[in-house]
């Protein structure tokens, strides 16, 4: 006895042990533990008069419903111990219980302690039960219900002691308002039951065939009786299930011997015969839906696998190991068939046999439960602290369960399916699809008005991506691709890792100018270049970037204004008016204009938005000019807000737009250009990189025209005469390795160096190469090519020749 009690401690200390790896990193490990914890600690900030009042709800016999008692509980322990540890150790202790609850269930059914511990060793470590009984969810708990529940009823069939009855229905009375397992107790224990009273049923056999029919009956025409038993059968994932799922989940050894142990269970009494049914019934519709084998099929399949071994299995073992090595020969024949006669042989291998569910359990438990990466704390941080605690957030749906826990904001899927029916009256299976379908809608459709109306449906306040969802391509193409330009949407938050965007169902801005603009003067190529980019709110171009196109669309305003000074058309003053609203309205509440996909707050695209509309009336201006200040430091500026070291590229590009807009610290100015300059490498280049050298180049050029300075004239010339021994005789870069490599934007750029550089013949060359090649067809993003290489010509010949340039170049090869 004191054996048999030493076994089992050293079976719960390490059930206790296993049960706490998967939180062994301090987080919740599954996404249904943030419900549950934040279930939890909603009972405990809001009391137990938030829980709902349903009654079929509270039992879980709607199938988006669930039973409060395991949060009640986890409330209690909470006001005890307030700690968020509590969640990691509560799963283990409660998962270590239902193993001695199976252990004791175990006892009463085999009437003997060795086969007991054995099988509570195959049911205690298979994956599955590791599984369920690691985690803080409901199931961990119930699963310790049914050990009880189990027990008392099996002491019932042996004993017909109504004590145990009692205390079965007491426990069972626990369990179904606990958690929905309770429904796959009662199927078990009447497969058991039908087994154990076979005989009466076989001599009354009339009498079931016809409760059978009224059950039918009620089930089809009974609206109350079709809805709850209905719609449990509709919320049972159905998929099917390769054998290998069953090895990985109940566990190699439970389920080889168990189907070994079957025969003879279906031969022996009726209990057991009952067992064998209860676990081919469990692994056959396990098969179609996870949720019967999981872990359910698991408990009588230990038990089986355990008597087999035992019974069966381990008297075998000696003379199975004597009859196979006993016709070796040979070199050492005779040690192998002395160590095959021991009887230390068959108790190694035997003890290796009992190590491998040990073994898979552990291994189940480090590698089945992986924790749901939570990709970017800093935005669930921002959401918490700047959005109503009533907000309701659009999120992909796997991503509900991670803003709830750390949120505590509503979503419109997980908060449809689980805290509707745990709050209050709990939805259809017809209903919270349609939410699935709805939140499947709002992401993916560019049918704007109807996603509108959804979202002022669903109440949504926020849309919130992170960068994994920003892959999929129904989010990216449909609600990702508009929401950067339709003033519905304003950038609340990013950092290139994810987006929040505000809803506003009544924009200040709404379109007023849905078409695009009909000119044919003498400008009508740029114009009607242009205006193929049109959306109805801005310039977008055609790729797959981030479609706000702030800098962009700034330039553009430039490029109109000159157009409406030089030919009085007020249409082109109307546009260039709207895009300056526009501009604003969009504008994040800091002042910048992000970029990017998904979009950050880059310095240097605030400072690009800015720079052609800095001497414009634009409402946003006093926003990015302190933002572009605060980025100053004494030898950089920040390319974001989180930088702390700067980059020399831009460095070079920043310069000269904050010279330009008189915000250029003097101390900053005198170390970054020292800076460059000392970074150049005595060839003119920097770093042996056409992308990099022209890059600096372009910026130092730009930035000597503001300021005159001849050291970096210098530098300019330099890079220059670098640049041009890297083009061929036509103009071509020698680099260029297949046609139209090298945007024309490019090309630009050199002509620009060139310029300032004065090497008349390479800037006559390359702007000869541009007229000859230039294919805005060809042009992997041709709005921003035409714009690049229009501001580049404006910085060397000033806006009205640039106009022209790009007008004939568009008249020439047009779009």
């Amino acid at each position: 006895m004191e054996r048999e009690r030493l076994y089992l401690t050293a079976i719960l200390i390490v059930s206790f042990l296993i049960r706490l790896i998967p939180h062994r990193n301090l987080l919740l490990a599954t996404y249904d533990e943030y419900l549950h914890k934040d279930l939890t600690l909603r009972i405990v900030h809001g009391g137990f008069g938030t829980i709902s009042r349903d009654i079929p709800s509270l039992l879980g016999l709607k199938a988006y419903s669930y039973p409060p008692l395991f949060h009640i509980v986890g409330a209690f322990f909470y006001k005890l111990f307030p700690s968020d540890y509590l969640f990691f150790v509560l799963p283990a202790v409660y998962g270590t219980l239902a193993v001695f609850g199976f252990y004791l269930a175990f006892r009463e059914f085999f009437e003997d302690k060795k086969t007991a511990l054995l099988a509570t060793i195959l049911l205690g470590f298979a994956p599955n039960f590791v599984y369920r009984t690691s985690l803080y969810i409901p199931e961990n708990l119930g699963l310790f219900l049914f050990s009880l529940s189990m027990f008392f009823g099996l002491r019932f069939l042996k004993r017909k002691d109504f004590t145990d009855l009692f205390s079965l229905s007491v426990v069972f009375a626990l369990y179904m308002v606990t958690h929905r397992g309770w429904i796959f107790f009662a199927m078990a224990s009447l497969i058991v039951l039908a087994s154990y009273w076979w005989g009466f049923i076989k001599r009354n056999l009339h009498y079931f065939v016809a409760l059978t029919l009224i059950l039918l009956v009620a089930y089809t025409q009974v609206s109350f009786v079709n809805s709850t038993i209905g719609q449990l059968f509709l919320r049972l994932q159905r998929s099917e299930v390769s054998f290998l799922g069953y090895f990985k989940w109940i566990g190699v050894i439970q389920l080889v011997f168990g189907t070994l142990a079957t025969g003879n269970y279906l031969r022996r009494d009726s209990i057991r015969r009952g067992f064998a049914l209860w676990a081919w019934v469990f692994i056959l519709a396990g098969g179609v839906s996870f949720r019967f084998r999981d872990p359910y099929a698991s408990i009588p399949l230990s038990a089986m696998a355990a008597e087999y071994i035992l019974n069966t299995l381990k008297p075998s073992l000696g003379p199975l190991l004597n009859e196979l090595f006993d016709g070796v020969q040979g070199i050492g024949s005779n040690v192998i068939k002395s160590i095959s006669r021991k009887k230390t042989a068959s108790l190694v291998l035997l003890g290796v046999l009992l190590l491998t569910p040990v073994a898979q359990g552990f291994y189940g438990a480090y590698r089945y439960v992986e924790a749901p990466t939570i990709s970017d704390k800093e935005a669930y941080e921002w959401i918490s602290t700047n959005t109503p605690q009533n907000a309701t957030i659009l999120v992909w749906w796997d991503m509900g369960y991670l803003l709830i826990g750390n949120t505590h904001r509503k979503d419109v899927v997980i908060w449809k399916k689980v805290y509707q029916g745990f709050f209050g009256e709990a939805p259809t299976v017809k209903e919270a699809s349609r939410a699935y379908l709805d939140h499947v809608i709002m992401f993916s459709s560019n049918q704007r008005n109807y996603v509108y109306y959804l979202m002022k449906k669903y109440n949504v306040s926020y849309v919130f991506v992170d960068r994994k969802r920003y892959s999929y391509g129904l989010i990216r193409y449909g609600l990702m691709e508009y929401a950067p330009y339709d003033t519905h949407f304003k950038l609340e938050f990013c950092n290139g890792g994810s987006v929040i965007y505000k809803f506003v169902p009544q924009p200040a801005l709404r379109m007023e100018q849905p078409l695009p603009l009909n000119y044919t003067g003498n400008y009508s190529p740029l114009v009607n270049f242009l205006e193929k980019f049109w959306t109805g709110y801005n310039y977008a171009d055609f790729d797959t970037r981030f479609k706000a196109y702030y800098n962009l669309n700034a330039w553009v305003v430039r490029i109109y204004t000159r157009l409406y000074n030089e030919t009085g058309d007020e249409k082109f003053k109307e546009r260039a008016n709207w895009l300056l609203r526009w501009l604003a309205y969009k504008q994040m509440p800091n002042g910048a204009f992000p970029w990017g996909v998904p979009p950050n707050d880059y310095t240097l695209y605030t400072a690009y938005t800015l720079e052609p509309i800095g001497n414009l009336q634009f409402a946003g201006k006093d926003k990015s000019i302190a933002l572009l200040m605060n980025r100053e430091r004494d030898d950089y500026f920040m390319t974001t807000p989180k930088d702390r070291k700067g980059s020399t590229v831009v460095n070079a590009l920043l310069l000269p737009i904050y010279d330009e807009l008189g915000i250029l610290n003097k101390k900053t100015e005198e170390n970054v250009v020292k800076k460059l300059l000392n970074e150049q490498k005595s060839d003119g280049s920097w770093n042996d990189n056409i992308g990099t050298t022209l890059a600096i180049a372009s910026g130092l050029a730009r930035y000597y025209q503001l300021s005159g300075d001849e050291d970096v004239l210098g530098a300019v010339e330099k890079a220059a005469e670098w640049l041009e021994g890297e083009q061929e005789d036509s103009g071509k870069l020698k680099s260029e390795n297949f046609e139209y490599a090298y945007s024309r934007a490019t090309y630009a750029q050199m002509v620009y160096v060139y310029h300032v550089a004065g090497l008349k013949e390479a800037e006559e060359k390359t702007i000869g190469f541009i007229e000859q090649t230039f294919d805005p067809n060809r042009e992997m993003h041709p709005l921003d090519a035409v714009i690049t290489i229009y501001r580049y010509f404006t910085y060397a010949y000033g806006e009205g020749r640039a106009l022209e340039l790009i007008n004939e170049l568009l008249r020439d090869h047009p779009l």
